[in-house]
């Protein structure tokens, strides 16, 4: 009894091992999945290179990385200056009717305007235009705001708000800016082993090491 004590005393005297540290996860990523071509290289200097191909999503970045933990975090350098909707004019229309239209953006834009808008009693619903750019709004409590939609990339993050008190008839022109262009500003990407898993366009995209 007294041998066993005075070895767990022994035992609890040595100091603890310190962590392993987690290997470096610097090296060049590559994906696997159907329909999605991309790449992640993370330099030894903490800077990094990516490319997306994903349906008809093309995008590209380059910055600077850090770890968190397991975790690693991606910051875009130079930031990219996000592309934007410009409200031209918001013309008057009879109570109830919405019209929106798009100054020809100077590529193929694929379909009249569409948007996010929101209501009182509904926080977001899509809602597109005619050839004419008239929305039809049959159905909705009047409309209180609008997030007008990229194709492909969705909404910009503007939102206008429009008047209950009248119709209104808009007229947009799209700045690109540096569309194609990922605006990561502390983007977090999981660590899994040698992969990486990264959240975006609804979709999760897992980077696999290829090499170090």
């Amino acid at each position: 009894m007294k041998k066993t004590l005075a070895l767990l005393i022994a035992a609890a005297a040595l100091p603890c091992s310190a962590a392993t540290p987690l290997p470096s996860p610097a090296g060049l990523y590559e994906t696997h999945q159907i329909e999605v071509a991309a790449g992640l290289e993370l330099k030894p200097d903490g800077h990094f290179r990516y490319g997306l191909s994903y349906g008809a999503v093309d995008e590209e970045a380059e910055g600077t990385w850090s770890t968190a933990g397991a975790d690693v975090t991606l910051t875009s350098n130079p930031m990219p200056k996000a592309p934007a909707f410009e409200l031209v004019r918001d013309d008057p229309a009879p109570k109830g009717e919405l019209y929106m239209t798009l100054e020809d953006p100077g590529f193929e834009w694929g379909h009249p305007l569409e948007a996010i808008a929101s209501s009182d009693s509904n926080a977001g619903f899509e809602i597109s235009a005619d050839d004419s750019g008239r929305v039809d709004v049959s159905g909705h409590a009047p409309i209180k705001a609008i997030a007008p939609e990229m194709p492909v990339y969705g909404p910009t993050g503007q939102v206008f708000p429009l008047s209950p008190d009248r119709g209104h008839r808009l007229f947009f022109r799209f700045h690109r800016n540096d569309l194609g262009k990922a605006r990561f500003d502390g983007e977090k990407l999981k660590r899994e082993g040698d992969a990486l898993l990264m959240q975006r366009y609804d979709t999760v995209f897992r980077f696999q090491k290829v090499r170090p």
